[in-house]
C-alpha cells in the first residue's frame, strides 16, 4: 500500500532542515515564534530515519521471508547512490573551486562511499546534511535480516521488543549527552550522528508499518485518529515551546513513540486532512525531498557565490535561493533519478 501523507509530511520536514541551516537569519523566519520552532526540533532528522523504516517495512514486509537480501540492496542502492554521487561531486567541486578549500583524501573517500558517519570528528567536512543518508545506508545494510526477525514476532511480542530497544536507546543518549558529551567536533558527532545511536528509531518505524499490518492499532486509532493526531502535535508544540527537560535529549529518537502517533493517526484518518495530503499534487512535493535535503549546500554554495555581499543579507536572497533549490531538485528528480532508476532496475 502506498502511503500518500508520508510524501508531504518528507517535504516539510526536509523545509524544516533547511531552514534550520539557513532560513533562521531572515524574515519572518527570525521571528520568536519561528526562530524558536526552527531550532528547538533538531528531533527532525530523528522523524526521517523513523519513516524510513515504516517505509521499507510497508513495502517489503508483504515478500515475508522471501526477501533477499541482494534484490533489496539493488533497488535502494540505486535509488540512493546516483544522486548521492551527483551531489557529492557537486559539493566537492564547489567547495574546491568557490571556497578554495582543500579536502583531505580520507574525506573525500569516505564522504564518496557514504561512509563518513562511521567517522566521528570529520562526519560533516563536505556535504554536512547527507551524514543522515550516509546513516540510512547503513540502515539498509541490515534491514532485510530486521524484517526477517520482526516477521516471526507476535502482535505482543513485537511491542514489547520496541518498547524496550526504544526505552534502552533513550537511557543511553541521555547517558551520552550528560557524561560523554565534551564541547568537542568529536563527541557531538559521536552522539548525534554515529549510524547505531539511531537504528532503534529505525527499528520502531519498522515496528509501527508491521503493528498497523497486523491491526494491533485499528479498534481506537479507526475512530480517534482526528483527535489524538491533535493530542500529539499540542505535545510538539509544548516540548518546543515551554521549557522542559526532555528539550535536550531530542536528537536521537527520545520522540519515537509521538512520531509513532502520528503516522497510525494519519494511517487511519479519513477527514479532509487526509484527503488534501493524499492529493497527488500535494503528495507530489514529497518526490523533491531527496533533492531538497541533498542539494541544499551545494546549490547555497553557488547562490552565495554569485550574489553581492550586500544581497545575500537580504530576505529576498533566501527566498530566491529557496526558489532555485526547490526548481533544481525537481529538475533533478524529473529528468535524472527518475530515469536512471527505471533503466537501472530494469538492466537488474
Amino acid at each position: 500500500m502506498y502511503f500518500h501523507p508520508l510524501n508531504f509530511l518528507r517535504f516539510i520536514l526536509a523545509i524544516g532542515v533547511i531552514l534550520f541551516h539557513y532560513g533562521v537569519a531572515y524574515y519572518p523566519f527570525n521571528l520568536p515564534v519561528f526562530k524558536t520552532a526552527i531550532l528547538n526540533s533538531s528531533f527532525r532528522v530523528s522523524f526521517f530515519f523513523f519513516i524510513s523504516g515504516f517505509v521499507m517495512s510497508m513495502v517489503y514486509a508483504t515478500q515475508g521471508k522471501n526477501l533477499k537480501a541482494t534484490f533489496f540492496y539493488k533497488r535502494r542502492f540505486t535509488r540512493i547512490y546516483p544522486v548521492y554521487w551527483l551531489a557529492f561531486l557537486f559539493t566537492l567541486l564547489a567547495v574546491i573551486f568557490l571556497k578554495d578549500a582543500a579536502p583531505k583524501g580520507l574525506n573525500i573517500i569516505l564522504h564518496g562511499l557514504g561512509g563518513q558517519s562511521l567517522n566521528p570528528g570529520h562526519v560533516l567536512d563536505l556535504n554536512y546534511p547527507a551524514w543522515s543518508i550516509s546513516v540510512e545506508l547503513i540502515f539498509y545494510l541490515v534491514f532485510p535480516f530486521l524484517l526477517k526477525w520482526m516477521l516471526n514476532m507476535s502482535i505482543k511480542g513485537l511491542a514489547l521488543t520496541t518498547l524496550l530497544l526504544w526505552m534502552l536507546q533513550s537511557l543511553q543518549h541521555i547517558l551520552f549527552v550528560e557524561f560523554i558529551y565534551s564541547g568537542t567536533k568529536m563527541s557531538e558527532e559521536f552522539i548525534s550522528t554515529f549510524p547505531l545511536w539511531h537504528l532503534v528509531t529505525f527499528f520502531v518505524g519498522m515496528a509501527t508499518a508491521r503493528l498497523i499490518a497486523l491491526e494491533a492499532f485499528s479498534v481506537f486509532f479507526s475512530k480517534y485518529a482526528m483527535f489524538c493526531l491533535i493530542l500529539t502535535l499540542s505535545t510538539f508544540t509544548y516540548i518546543i515551546y515551554v521549557p522542559n527537560p526532555v528539550l535536550k535529549y531530542v536528537h536521537n529518537g527520545i520522540l519515537s513513540p509521538l512520531f509513532m502517533l502520528v503516522l497510525v493517526c494519519l494511517y487511519y484518518d479519513r477527514s479532509t486532512l487526509n484527503k488534501f495530503l493524499s492529493n497527488r499534487y500535494v503528495s507530489k512535493l514529497g518526490d523533491v525531498s531527496y533533492g531538497l535535503f541533498i542539494f541544499q549546500y551545494p546549490v547555497w554554495l553557488v547562490c552565495t557565490w554569485l550574489a553581492n555581499p550586500e544581497f545575500i543579507k537580504t530576505n529576498e536572497f533566501f527566498f530566491l535561493y529557496l526558489a532555485i533549490l526547490l526548481m533544481f531538485s525537481w529538475l533533478m528528480n524529473r529528468f535524472f533519478e527518475k530515469p536512471l532508476i527505471k533503466n537501472l532496475r530494469a538492466e537488474s
